[in-house]
């Protein structure tokens, strides 16, 4: 299964949404207790949840990684992993995935600079509040030094994401390949 970690739009989504398209490759939607997006969809985007249906099941040990980020729940159910699978994370759902499926997950770092980022989030929306809070805690947590492993770190500055995403795609396939 291919792990992207990056932090705050650092290209992850838009990545992984040229991985389905091009390349075959199928959505892990993870659960979340945060509210929708405009144009999300429930079952797509996330299984949006409540924090009581959230803890429920958690509780029933549904959950491979639970997390808190932003003030919200999130976690990777059990039903939700599968090897043709891409999934986003933060570093420590990507250190759980590394413990629970060892050479099965293929982690991907996607950086790119701050000030590319806030500009990104800004584009999107996000009000410089936000923006200022989301670049202060994405400094505190996404270290690459504090991952069990990274296979491929790629950087989404300027590059072309087709160019990204082809490159995942070959250096997944020759990993899954050496590691049969």
């Amino acid at each position: 299964m291919i792990v992207l970690v990056g932090a705050s739009a650092s290209g992850k989504t838009e990545l992984a949404k040229l991985l389905y398209q091009k390349y075959n490759y199928h959505k892990c939607v993870t659960s979340t207790t945060r509210p929708k997006r405009l144009g999300e969809k429930d079952g797509i985007d996330y299984h949006f949840l409540t924090v009581e249906s959230f803890k429920k099941l958690e509780s029933s040990n549904e959950f491979i990684e639970v997390s808190m980020y932003n003030d919200h729940w999130y976690g990777i159910q059990r039903k939700d992993v599968f090897m043709q699978g891409v999934i986003i994370v933060e570093p420590n759902g990507a250190n759980t995935l590394i413990d629970k499926l060892g050479s099965d997950a293929f982690v991907i770092y996607v950086e790119a600079s701050e000030k590319t980022r806030m500009s990104r989030m800004l584009q999107r929306g996000d009000s410089i509040s936000k923006v200022q809070d989301r670049i202060s805690f994405d400094r505190l947590v996404f270290i690459p030094d504090q991952f069990k492993k990274i296979d491929l770190r790629l950087s989404n500055e300027s590059e072309k994401l087709e160019e990204l995403a082809k490159t995942i795609d070959l250096k997944y396939k020759e990993y899954m390949n050496k590691n049969k």
